[in-house]
């Protein structure tokens, strides 16, 4: 027993260093890759050569507002002094904004700070339980958004982020970061009504004017005419469509591939592009379930609006979910905002003041969610049965099933002053 200790104890000291070798190994591997930022490098390119940022570009290459194109300047410029090396100074970005993200996540959820191996002034680490299973659930999301260089973590960063300012009373300065996200790629715009619907009136101007702002900013670069011209070609990109293969797992793709194009358990062909079928059914039943979710959140989300509260957290977890999951399109990596329900559930699901049923049922459904998000893994069950395990949607309903849960939970306590918390 003393030995086996002594090998926990051991192995534990080592963790950070080994987590570092792997953060390590995967920059190195992950600079030699063009991914989502070879896109952004393009269009970078288009804006500095006073060329259209939409026709000019490869098709389905640029699906992002204007204001995007912009932003991708400073990396197309780094990316001609070092291909290797924007790449890396991009994933050791996302590093930093990832730690934010877990540090501030940390301070809501346990009111308690988030150091790298110390615990000494009462803080936690990565390593602790509450820190490592919400990260292991959602492994899969996190490492998409760095296999393939996507924006995801920084649109994150920058939505919690403005929302913690608001919280702690800097209702400017957070507006102007929720107003940069939605302006660099509009889902977090979920938000706007959100904040209202919650009377954080400031925050939600802010957001609204800081989006408008900086979405018609370049209008100082390109003038009038153009940008109203490259809003049009946005529009017709967007019209384009992403099709409702399998990478798309949003609800949208789901009733399409499920009721447009029949996809049902052992009638599913695995396909990468798949057009949309072009009946109306799926996106009435998209809308419903949309307006079902809103009628919910209408009716529950009350009280006192506070971020470090366990019913503040469901509410924006929810609004997460929603803003990553009912769009035309959901890649996998958009669902690294799992995080935030993440950290919340495995907290509840440990904590002795909450009833036992409820622990109980945050244990089974997040063992569900982990078997579900987590089956469809290359190298688990096969390249082909896990491809016909996206077609049908494992991962939507793996989320969709938190969604749920968030609501059960949110409804239990409803009309309750007290929720408990965190100690501190």
């Amino acid at each position: 027993m003393e030995n086996d200790l002594r090998t926990v104890k051991t192995f534990l000291r080592l963790l950070p260093w080994l987590v570092l070798v792997g953060l390590a190994v995967g920059l190195a591997s992950w600079a030699r890759r063009d991914g989502d930022f070879a896109g952004y490098v393009t269009v970078g390119h288009l804006v500095m050569e006073q060329r259209h940022i939409y026709l000019d570009a490869p098709p389905g290459i640029n699906t992002w507002p204007p204001l995007f194109s912009v932003f991708c300047v400073p990396l197309a410029l780094f990316d001609d002094v070092s291909h290797a090396g924007a790449r890396v100074w991009w994933i050791v970005g996302n590093y930093a904004l990832l730690w934010f993200i877990l540090r501030a996540l940390t301070r809501l959820v346990y009111h308690r700070s988030l150091s790298w191996n110390d615990t000494s002034s009462g803080g936690m680490t990565p390593w602790s339980v509450a820190i490592a299973v919400p990260v292991i659930l959602t492994h899969r999301f996190i490492l998409g958004n760095f296999d393939h260089l996507q924006i995801n973590i920084v649109i994150f960063a920058l939505t919690l982020g403005g929302l913690y300012l608001g919280f702690r009373r800097q209702p400017v300065l957070g507006g102007l970061s929720i107003g940069t996200a939605i302006a660099l790629k509009v889902m977090p715009i979920v938000f706007v009504p959100y904040l209202a619907y919650r009377r954080q009136w400031r925050l939600a101007a802010v957001a609204t004017a800081s989006a408008i702002a900086l979405s018609i900013s370049p209008a100082l670069l390109w003038g009038r005419a153009r940008l109203l011209e490259y809003f049009a070609a946005w529009q017709d990109s967007l019209a384009f469509g992403w099709g409702v293969g399998k990478m798309n797992q949003s609800v949208l793709a789901m009733f399409d591939r499920l009721i447009g194009h029949g996809m049902v358990p052992f009638h599913t062909t695995v396909i990468d592009y798949l057009p949309e079928s072009g009946t109306h059914l799926p996106a009435q039943l998209t809308m419903l379930l949309l307006g079902l979710t809103t009628v919910a959140a209408l009716a529950l989300f009350r009280g006192p609006w506070r971020l470090d509260s366990s019913a503040g957290l469901i509410e924006v977890s929810v609004v997460f979910l929603v803003g990553a999951l009912f769009g035309p399109l959901t890649w996998k990596a958009y669902l690294v905002v799992l995080l935030c329900p993440m950290l919340l559930l495995v907290r509840l699901a440990q904590d002795a003041e909450v009833a036992r049923n409820e622990r109980r049922t945050v244990r089974a459904v997040l063992w569900a969610f982990f078997v579900m998000a987590s089956v469809a893994t290359p190298g688990i069950l096969g390249k082909r049965l896990g491809g016909a395990l996206e077609m049908l949607s494992i991962t939507t309903w793996s989320t969709l099933l938190i969604l749920v849960l968030l609501f059960w939970l949110r409804y239990r306590h409803a009309a309750e002053e007290a929720w408990p918390e965190a100690k501190a």
